[in-house]
């Protein structure tokens, strides 16, 4: 059982940073003034993200349940870490871009993207 956790907590994080990358590929063609909201593909792109993301880390949290000697180690920390600012960033970036601040929107999207790829980064190479 633990292996299998352990294969889709890897599986899903890639998806997650597959969907990163895409939600900032939407930030990046947001158009220059404000919208009433994130609706259609891009609003499915974006929930898929967060969700996809905080579902990692719910699988991880898991996974430390599996594992308590994992508990003070420095990556679980980072996962944590990324468990909370991930959402945040998102809801920020959302709003930025139906408010038309493309640029903001951006730098968010950015932000969250970098998160997943330190987190993604740190738990492969466990280098604590």
């Amino acid at each position: 059982m633990y292996e299998i956790l352990v294969k889709a907590h890897g599986g899903l994080a890639l998806l997650a940073l597959l969907l990163s990358i895409g939600w900032t590929g939407v930030a990046l063609t947001a158009p220059s003034g404000a919208v009433s909201a994130v609706g259609g593909m891009r609003k499915l792109v974006y929930v898929a993200a967060v969700a996809l993301t905080s579902l990692v880390g719910l699988l991880g949290l898991v996974l430390l349940a599996m594992m308590p000697d994992w508990a003070g180690q420095a990556f679980t920390w980072v996962g944590l870490a990324v468990l909370v600012a991930y959402p945040i960033l998102g809801a920020r970036s959302r709003r930025a871009y139906a408010a038309g601040e493309k640029t903001t929107a951006i730098g968010l999207s950015v932000a969250m993207l970098a998160l997943v790829v330190l987190a993604y980064g740190v738990m492969v190479a466990k280098p604590f």
